[in-house]
């Protein structure tokens, strides 16, 4: 399979990824306000476990109310973001072991996993606003850390945010696709 070809097809069938970036934008919400009212370690957990439940989501609102066929079975870039999924995975981890000594860094932790995850759907979806997308994620997590800190509630605000907004930008381009960026 051609990678123009492969990107196209993983573009038509997740809708150039919009469905999965507003549900995942909607588990940092639902995170970011847990953790405010019941702490960090609770916003963690609600993150963890609905951030298991965000490619099925995306899977079915893709399929069924955007009336998506699959991706090809023999298409090799869905597994460029499978492959960083388990990265990301590692991080979200890492992440947690900072729950006792220093829960301030919990959620900037993971934004930086997840952030640093989009890199791989620029290959994945030939899309170099993923780029963009996982460079202001990131950034939130690296700020919330080294710059002036923000709370739980500020990284998820800001994380739920920047993802809400890509993904209704990306179902804003024609049928859900874009043409492959150079």
């Amino acid at each position: 399979m051609i990678i123009a070809v492969a990107q196209a097809d993983l573009r038509r069938a997740f809708v150039g990824g919009g469905p999965g970036l507003i549900v995942s934008g909607l588990c940092w919400l639902a995170a970011g306000l847990v953790a405010q009212a019941k702490g960090v370690p609770t916003g963690y957990a609600v993150l963890f476990v609905t951030g298991m439940f965000i490619f099925p989501s995306a899977l079915l609102l893709c399929r069924f109310l955007f009336g998506r066929a699959p991706a090809a079975k023999d298409n090799p870039l869905g597994r460029v973001a499978l492959e960083s999924t388990f990265a990301m995975i590692a991080g979200i981890v890492i992440a947690h072991l900072f729950l006792g000594s220093r829960p301030d860094y919990v959620f900037p932790l993971v934004a930086i996993a997840v952030g640093t995850h989009f890199l791989a759907f620029r290959t994945a979806y030939g899309d170099a606003r993923f780029w963009g997308l996982a460079g202001i994620v990131t950034a939130i997590g690296g700020y919330a850390i080294w710059g002036n800190g923000l709370s739980a509630l500020t990284v998820a605000l800001l994380v739920a945010a920047s993802e809400i907004l890509f993904g209704l930008w990306l179902l804003a381009s024609p049928r859900g696709e874009r043409a492959p960026s150079r």
